[in-house]
């Protein structure tokens, strides 16, 4: 911890102080966590940001060990950051009435904003009790993620393993998907929006990089969300590495599937081109969209009779299983149902219409492809209409 309180009663920050000021400070000891109350030691050197520790014996609800240089100069920065802007922070104060205890209190027109600085992998379900205990004391939450857990691969795309998964943040349901990075060496602030997964652990978004001193805190609530147009252009390139994808090394969910593919007589390069489209709601999956969509197209939608309806409701309760809980999106204020934009999206296609709010209706057959070559001419030839609808979308 970054201050403690001294026999005096006094909050002592270390960041504060010079090299000689701490040194002193280390004779007048003892000093105690705002916490819990007991004895804290002054921790201070070249290699380490000066900060206050628990001995090894603490109980103390909020000692989670040591927090790391990386992390406390993170948080100091953002600190200083918010308090340049004269804005209302407090550091590392302790609520009493939910025993948490933030990286940054922030406070704007009486609404309360904990601000927590993540760069170390920790349980799920201590993620899930932070926020469920920020939501019981009515304080919103904002999880920045510590630049060393960004994992880039190209300029719009990100792996995004299933821990990282949770810091999704939709701060109401017509803003997009955002994470939020920050790397306390390069001072740069990274944030990517407007998130499209293109499987389980890898999507697509906008990646905005800038330098800390060039942002300020509103800039978090800044929307830079695809155009139709983008996002149909960076699918096409999606729709073709899927057609492609190899054979080897299966396993897991992505063999099951392939197994099942064949149990149906099919197989990938046979497959309409309607599977595997960009829905945002896709997080909510825990399979691939090529996994759930094929199911629908091939076990409800292709047996279908041209002019019957097609119930979410009913599609719903069918892939069941592949829904994962709410709970594990607690920063997601959405109701968009992965359901609902997929069959949104085939209405577009022409092979359903909109009957109710909960019903669709077949209004053209199914097609499948006969060799891969048709298959990657309709896959191009579909994703060109789309972004050709885009396009006149935006030019009327």
């Amino acid at each position: 911890m970054l201050q403690a309180i001294s026999k005096n009663g006094n909050m002592i920050m270390l960041h504060t102080m010079t090299n000689i000021e701490i040194e002193k400070s280390k004779q007048k000891q003892p000093y105690f966590c705002p916490a819990c109350k007991q004895q804290v030691i002054i921790k201070a050197g070249s290699k380490v940001i000066p900060h206050f520790a628990h001995r090894s014996t603490s109980n103390c609800p909020i000692n989670e060990g040591g927090e790391g240089a990386y992390h406390a100069k993170g948080k100091l920065l953002l600190y200083n950051w918010l308090i340049h802007q004269k804005l209302d922070v407090q550091l590392e104060v302790f609520i009493s009435e939910i025993n948490q205890r933030p990286d940054l209190l922030l406070t704007i027109n009486r609404k309360r904003i904990a601000i927590e600085y993540q760069c170390a992998r920790v349980r799920p379900e201590q993620i899930r009790q932070r926020n469920a205990g920020y939501a019981h004391a009515e304080i919103t939450p904002i999880w920045i993620l510590g630049e060393n857990l960004l994992k880039r691969q190209t300029k719009h795309h990100l792996k995004i393993d299933q821990f990282s998964q949770q810091f999704i943040h939709q701060f109401s349901s017509d803003t997009p998907l955002t994470l939020f990075y920050f790397c306390p060496q390069t001072l740069q602030f990274i944030t990517f929006q407007d998130i499209f997964f293109t499987q389980t652990r890898q999507a697509i978004g906008k990646l905005d990089v800038r330098s800390l001193t060039q942002m300020n805190f509103t800039h978090l609530f800044m929307k830079k969300p695809f155009t139709q147009l983008e996002l149909y252009q960076l699918w096409k390139n999606e729709k073709y590495k899927f057609r492609l994808k190899p054979t080897n090394h299966l396993y897991g969910t992505e063999l099951a599937w392939r197994q099942w593919l064949y149990l149906k007589g099919t197989h990938l390069e046979y497959l309409p081109s309607i599977i595997h489209l960009p829905v945002s709601s896709q997080y909510r999956m825990k399979t691939s969209p090529w996994d759930w969509q094929s199911r629908i197209a091939i076990d409800l939608l292709a047996p279908l009779p041209v002019e019957s309806h097609i119930s979410i409701t009913a599609t719903e309760h069918f892939l069941r299983k592949q829904f994962l809980s709410p709970q594990y999106f607690p920063l997601s204020h959405s109701t968009e149902n992965p359901i609902t934009q997929y069959l949104q999206l085939l209405s577009h296609l022409d092979i359903v219409k909109q009957k109710t709010v909960h019903s669709f209706t077949k209004i053209n057959p199914v097609k499948f492809h006969k060799n891969i070559e048709d298959a990657l001419k309709a896959d191009e030839a579909m994703m060109d209409f789309l972004v050709a609808k885009a396009s006149d979308k935006i030019q009327a």
